[in-house]
């Protein structure tokens, strides 16, 4: 049929859409052509235990110079894999290096002192705890423990922002800093209460992620727990993820015209719990191009499937796809935006802007085989009267939410096999709009169908 644009509100009064086909029947969907797995990291098989440099597993011993000694001698002979056995372990920054394994073995604990005297300031950043810079094959693995502490960063840091001074403080560490880095690897350990972020992965290439338990109060603030940053040929999968913001983001400043900084990323089997959900942004300025994820379950987080972005801060997302995912009790489903952090109150109530450095570009989106129950909102698809976002692709999703779905400022958006269900109000809400997949407006004032 031929899509209809739709420049004033139209309100669509109920769905529920005619389609039985299973959502667990994720091998009708189109094969997708995934990219290779990251190179796996090389690292020798000498092994140091940082108990033989004096390290005491006591809680309360400060250990740094002990460890980063155990560290030094493993790097100084050409890497391997530096082991912290049972026990709690205490330290300030440690730094990593070119193929090295930190090990955490089970029942071990590597304990972040929560003095900031320990981290020392340099501009406006307080050290970062574990720290891997411009590096080859670096893995932090084991069954163990990274315990950061957090409580006391995160009640100052609230204090100042009660007084409006948070801005003007030095940046609370971040738990684990790796940069500019190539064959990274973070297998099986669990990531408990960082003072800021736990996983900063930043300019990195060739990043395995497995495993990985993260975990911190659903109130802790910038708890992001991977914050992928310009992040190229990346894997993460089988992770487990509670925290107080993002549980997964994909972001990047502004780079160079049509090479994206972020590109070929698949994330997969991954269950997330409270935090701010899957994220790309609101930092997109570099490109973000060919990201797959599938198999993820969502339940209690804030936000699902986000994708953010504002004018001036937002370059051109293409190639997203996320299939068989599951929600239950998420705010904000699936969320798609240019005017990140806030929308208009209506969307006739903004003007295109021309002559921007940057402006956010959404399209090629496919989201198939979702599953949303119990969530507050529903589909939000809005972008910029100057720049729509542009060919998002819904099939076989169902939906169960107090309120409907939203597609303002879109072009080529369609919806095949979709179920609506809204506690109240309209189903579908359209301003500005090419929608595809329409066959009637009302069915016994209930139904609205898409093909």
């Amino acid at each position: 049929m031929t899509p209809r644009r739709i420049h004033q509100r139209h309100r669509f009064p109920g769905i529920a859409l005619a389609v039985t086909t299973s959502l667990a029947l994720a091998s009708a969907a189109p094969a997708l052509s995934l990219p290779p797995p990251p190179a796996a990291v090389s690292i020798p098989t000498r092994e140091v235990v940082v108990t033989d440099f004096d390290a005491v597993a006591d809680g309360s011993t400060m250990c740094t110079e002990s460890i980063q000694a155990a560290i030094d001698k493993t790097l100084a002979s050409g890497g391997g894999r530096v082991v912290i056995p049972a026990g709690r372990f205490l330290c300030g920054p440690l730094t990593l290096g070119s193929k090295l394994d930190l090990h955490l073995a089970e029942n071990a604990a590597l304990v972040m002192s929560d003095d900031p005297a320990d981290f020392p300031v340099t501009g406006n950043n307080h050290a970062d705890f574990l720290r891997a810079h411009k590096c080859e094959d670096v893995r932090i693995s084991g069954n163990g423990t990274i315990d950061g502490q957090g409580a006391r960063w995160w009640k100052a840091f609230l204090e100042l922002k009660r007084s409006g001074r948070e801005k003007s403080a030095p940046r609370r560490p971040q738990m684990i800093s790796i940069e500019g880095c190539r064959r990274v690897a973070v297998d099986s350990i669990t990531t408990l209460n960082p003072p800021n972020t736990h996983f900063s992965i930043k300019s990195c290439s060739d990043v395995t992620i497995r495993g990985l338990h993260a975990e911190a109060p659903d109130d802790s603030p910038n708890t992001d727990a991977l914050n992928l940053n310009r992040v190229r040929d990346a894997l993460v999968r089988d992770c487990e993820i509670s925290t107080g913001d993002d549980n997964i983001v994909l972001l990047c400043g502004e780079g160079k015209p049509g090479r994206p900084e972020v590109k070929n990323v698949v994330i997969r089997d991954c269950k997330l719990g409270f935090g701010h959900g899957l994220s790309i942004g609101s930092y997109t300025g570099g490109g973000v191009r060919n990201v797959f994820v599938g198999n993820v379950a969502f339940d209690g987080t804030t936000s699902g499937i986000r994708m953010k972005a504002w004018r001036d801060r937002g370059g051109v997302v293409e190639h997203i796809h996320y299939r068989n995912i599951r929600m239950k009790h998420v705010r904000y489903p699936v969320f798609l935006s240019s005017y990140y952090p806030k929308e208009p109150a209506h969307p006739s109530k903004d003007l295109p802007k021309r002559g921007l450095k940057m402006t956010p570009v959404w399209r090629d989106i496919e989201i198939r085989d979702v599953e949303i129950s119990d969530s507050r909102n529903s589909i939000i698809v809005w972008g910029l009267p100057d720049e729509p976002i542009r060919n998002v692709r819904f099939d076989k999703v169902t939906v169960s939410a107090d309120v409907g779905a939203r597609v303002y400022h879109a072009d080529g958006v369609s919806f095949e096999n979709v179920a609506i269900h809204p506690a109240d109000g309209p189903a579908l809400r359209v301003h500005d709009a090419t929608v595809r997949g329409l066959k009637g407006e009302r069915e016994t004032g209930k139904t609205v169908k898409f093909q």
